[in-house]
């Protein structure tokens, strides 16, 4: 922690002294703004969505997973509240997602994934989600990305913004944002804790009969702080954060092994993520310089004891300790009229302490990434991209992007949109190096993507509306996965070529009449994704967890300072064996979920209701991982 808390002041202020050393000459915020590049074509690309301000509110107090279930095309395989929540984009596994903060990798060097329970939506300004093309600035998001930022407002005053969440199964949540936002400078210190006993009762599908009983040592505790500081200049703008957060969760039995009272099973994490950026404008474009520092520990511990003698029959106590460096440059410049170029050097360095390796492990990464967009013609847009990575000084070639998007001239208001993408994907440092099992001569996996996808947007006086229909096909070479061995361990092989296809459906409609505000999303997404290797047993099967189905529906009304609103659920069945499909324990059934909040705004104060699986569903998402029934919850919010 001394460490990182030293280089992290080194950053900052080997940027501060860079930057102090400029005249400041007053400047008025508009004008930086306005010099400000932003990356429009004709329409917007289709391989981009942003997550709207409503449904972000809407899940504040919630974490990443819960707004991405409910609110996106994403799914989410998820163990249940305080557990492990990973996302799937396109029939892809969760280490094919990548996730970035303010433009910084977030996925752990040693699983090469992300857990969205440890995200809180609290924390974020913006979250977007790319795929295919979109995903071509950075290496990995084979399946898509999801993109977290924070945005400073100047000019607000003082910034109070206090939420105090109450619910079942003794959940307590606590959000405050306190700062001051001034004509120059910016600060913003958020912090929260959250926790939950998450006893709640359910169905044992696992016993015969089947019996109902409350889930145990489920409980967990979160808590975090992110300051902020953002300062402007004459000609550019300086960003300092901090994001550092706990946590601890105590991991429940699954259904069968629950009369194994002799098992103590948790998992605490803690992590530092800092960066010091100055984006430095001029007429036509901008660089933005980027130091990052992050440091992170997760420990995981198993152990079951022998009943009658106590002993220990599983052991596992695993302690990994990371250190990863990021060094960017980043330049946006108008080249022609609509033309604008982007280019990116970025440079990480990634090193892990395990018990579980062999000795220290370091991965060091330079990349190149340009971009260059804009009209070739009327009502017409095409980007272009290439990337390339030297990777511990291999080099892992070229890979590059196209996209082109066309109004049509008849309709203005639909668009089409045709993509190519290239991507690749390392393998993790546990898929390298994890003993026993890893393999140090595990391929990078490369992935090859083609969309066609169509837009209507209506925006009329009372009337919004945003319809959006697409197609993919996906070619995954070198898939990496887990086997087992005759030597009662797993190893990683490249063992699949996977293909990937689907149909992508997403719509918005805003309607306002008088004091009536009307509005309504969702998202519905059929995805088949086989293993087409030859002599592969499970050749043309849908992979494990995948739902052929998959849809959402966040509908809203307002009227004055009252808001009601409904979220509908609705996953496919999954299969999670590649045996015998027949077995009905491999099989998890489709359900569908409901959930509902009344909200009334007093000024400064507001209140919210909400109830979650209203029908009080019993479902798994993880084959024998119990999900809660009916639940409520009560959000008292202060705003200044």
């Amino acid at each position: 922690m001394r460490n990182s808390l030293c280089l992290f002041l080194l950053l900052v202020a080997t940027f501060c002294q860079s930057v102090f050393a400029q005249d400041t000459i007053d400047l008025q915020q508009v004008d930086i703004s306005a010099s400000r590049i932003e990356r429009k074509t004709v329409i917007d690309p289709l391989q981009v969505r942003q997550i709207d301000t409503l449904s972000l509110q809407s899940s504040s107090t919630s974490d990443m997973s819960h707004l991405l279930i409910r609110h996106s095309p994403v799914f989410i395989k998820t163990y249940g509240p305080g557990g492990l929540a990973t996302a799937s984009f396109r029939g892809t596994t969760a280490s094919h997602t990548l996730v970035t903060w303010n433009g910084l990798q977030l996925n752990a060097p040693s699983l090469g994934q992300v857990d969205f329970s440890t995200i809180p939506v609290f924390l974020v300004d913006d979250v977007s989600l790319k795929w295919g093309s979109g995903t071509s600035a950075n290496s990995g998001g084979l399946g898509g990305a999801v993109s977290i930022d924070n945005k400073m407002n100047y000019g607000k005053g003082l910034i109070l913004d206090f939420k105090q969440l109450i619910g079942s199964f003794n959940t307590l949540g606590t959000y405050l944002t306190a700062g001051y936002s001034g004509k120059r400078v910016v600060f913003r210190l958020k912090a929260y804790r959250n926790s939950a006993d998450n006893d709640f009762e359910y169905e044992n599908l696992a016993t015969i009969p089947h019996q109902r009983m409350y889930q145990r040592n489920a409980d967990f505790t979160d808590y975090g702080l992110m300051p902020e500081l953002s300062v402007m200049f004459k000609s550019g703008v300086l960003t300092v954060s901090s994001w550092n957060q706990w946590n601890h969760r105590n991991l429940p039995p699954i259904m069968p092994n629950v009369f194994n009272l002799n098992t103590e099973e948790w998992s605490s994490d803690w992590f530092s993520r800092n960066y010091v950026a100055y984006k430095h404008f001029w007429e036509s474009g901008s660089i933005q310089l980027k130091s990052a520092a992050f440091v992170e520990s997760q420990n995981y511990f198993l152990e079951t004891r022998n009943p009658q003698t106590l002993d220990v029959v599983t052991g596992i106590n695993s302690v990994n300790k990371a250190l990863i460096l990021h060094q960017i440059a980043d330049l946006n410049q108008t080249l022609w009229r609509s033309w604008k170029l982007n280019a990116k050097l970025q440079w990480d360095w990634e090193q892990v302490a395990s018990n579980s390796y062999e000795d220290l492990k370091r991965r060091n990464t330079v990349s190149a990434y340009v971009a260059v967009d804009g009209s070739p013609f009327k009502n017409a847009g095409v980007r272009v991209t290439a990337r390339t990575d030297v990777v511990n000084k291999k080099f892992m070639g070229v890979f590059p992007t196209a996209t082109f998007t066309y109004k049509m001239p008849f309709y203005e208001p639909l668009g089409v949109s045709v993509g190519y993408s290239h991507n690749y994907r390392s393998p993790s440092l546990n898929d390298l190096y994890w003993y026993p099992g890893g393999n140090p001569d595990l391929l990078p996996e490369k992935g090859h993507t083609g969309d066609l996808a169509f837009t209507l947007k209506i925006n009329k006086e009372n009337l919004t509306l945003d319809f959006r229909s697409g197609g993919y096909l996906s070619k995954v070479k070198n898939w990496i996965q887990w086997v087992p061995t005759s030597y009662r361990f797993w190893v990683p092989r490249n063992v699949a070529n996977v293909f990937a296809r689907g149909l992508e459906e997403h719509i918005e409609v805003n309607y306002a009449v008088g004091n009536w505000l009307l509005s309504l999303s969702g998202n519905y997404v059929f995805t088949v994704t086989t293993n087409e290797t030859e002599d592969a047993l499970d050749k043309g099967k849908q992979l494990i967890y995948i739902p052929r189905h998959h849809a959402n529906m966040f509908v809203t009304a307002s009227y004055k300072k009252w808001t009601l609103s409904y979220t509908l659920e609705v996953t496919g069945s999954r299969n999670t064996s590649y045996a015998d499909e027949g077995f009905y324990a491999f099989d998890l059934p489709a359900y569908t979920l409901h959930h509902a909040s009344l909200s009334k705004d007093f000024g400064l104060f507001k209140i919210d209701l909400r109830c979650n699986n209203i029908f009080n569903k019993a479902y798994q998402n993880v084959i024998w991982r119990a999900m809660p029934g009916r639940s409520w919850e009560l959000v008292l919010h202060f705003k200044v």
